[in-house]
């Protein structure tokens, strides 16, 4: 492996901000008190909140095709997050059969309030940057992201090459 490319140097920081970036809601360790708002809660939250600007009504279905799981694993994000009163089901208007997901004003506060420590987070780390610097940053993570969106990665043909590296290796104890 050639750790010096530019697609290594962004794998790793991109490894290492995910992990950062979940920190402050993941579960602190046993024995200490849970967090008010869980990951999953605030990733439903931004989602019924995009999908509200483009669509006039947010179904369960499209929380799942926006958070890319499957719908029985945004079904329980969804209710999760109803139960935590994030989110409100209301009566479909196009469909009886149907809840459309809205946020509730403790969603919308909630929502309010993790953007803004994210962005004021974000600006501290590049507080020392002079302005075209954090420009170009922008620029470009923006076009990065445009681009893992447009193309996303082939899992099936991940899941074949590990197969067949398991395949290959020997047997260990």
């Amino acid at each position: 492996m050639n750790e010096g490319t530019p697609g290594a140097v962004i794998d790793v920081a991109l490894f290492r901000l995910r992990r950062i970036w979940s920190r402050p809601l993941r579960p602190r360790n046993a024995g200490e008190p849970q967090r008010p708002v869980h990951m999953s809660n605030v990733m439903v939250v931004h989602a019924v909140h995009k999908l509200s600007l483009d669509v006039p009504e947010v179904a369960v279905g499209a929380v799942a095709e926006q958070l890319g799981v499957d719908p029985s694993t945004a079904s329980r994000l969804v209710n999760d997050a109803v139960g935590a009163g994030f989110v409100e089901r209301e009566e479909s208007a196009v469909d009886a059969r149907r809840a459309r997901l809205v946020l509730s004003e403790r969603g919308r506060r909630v929502l309010e309030v993790v953007v803004r420590h994210r962005r004021t987070y974000l600006d501290s780390l590049m507080a020392e940057w002079d302005e075209p610097d954090r420009e170009v940053f922008a620029r470009l993570l923006g076009r990065f992201a445009e681009a893992a969106v447009a193309r996303p990665a082939n899992l099936a043909n991940l899941d074949r090459l590990i197969a067949e590296t398991l395949a290959e290796s020997p047997a260990s104890g």
